[in-house]
């Protein structure tokens, strides 16, 4: 594989990890957001204001990852919406929401295909 085609794979890689990372965590946000106004900000409304702040992280971590342009900051941005989204999937089967439980695991499954897609890209760069 030259060099160029090399470059552009793992660029390639790069920005489909990075697109379907901020959908993850944009959906994510959303949903939290949502749970919060559905609840109002209230002691017994604590889990949804949890949710918002974990989310608000992630969301303000991956908007900022191409900044640095590295694979490992961005694999494990990844990974952190792998796990998150893997959990909301798993809560979702348990309350019996078929569509709590469908789109994380969607999510899921996207995020680990395009972060391997980049960590296989990697492999390939350095092989050359």
């Amino acid at each position: 594989m030259s060099a160029s085609t090399s470059a552009s794979v793992r660029g390639a890689a790069f920005w489909i990890c990075y697109a379907v990372t901020v959908i993850s965590a944009v959906v994510s946000i959303a949903f939290a957001i949502a749970a919060v106004v559905d609840g109002g900000v209230a002691a017994d409304n604590a889990d949804a204001l949890y949710a918002a702040s974990r989310s608000t992280a992630l969301v303000v971590l991956v908007l900022v990852a191409p900044l640095f342009r590295s694979d490992a900051a961005l694999l494990a941005l990844a990974v952190a919406m792998t796990i998150v989204q893997g959990i909301d999937a798993f809560v979702g089967a348990v309350q019996g929401d078929l569509g709590k439980a469908l789109g994380p695991a969607v999510l899921c499954l996207a995020t680990i295909i395009a972060a391997t897609f980049l960590a296989r890209s990697d492999r390939i760069r350095s092989a050359d």
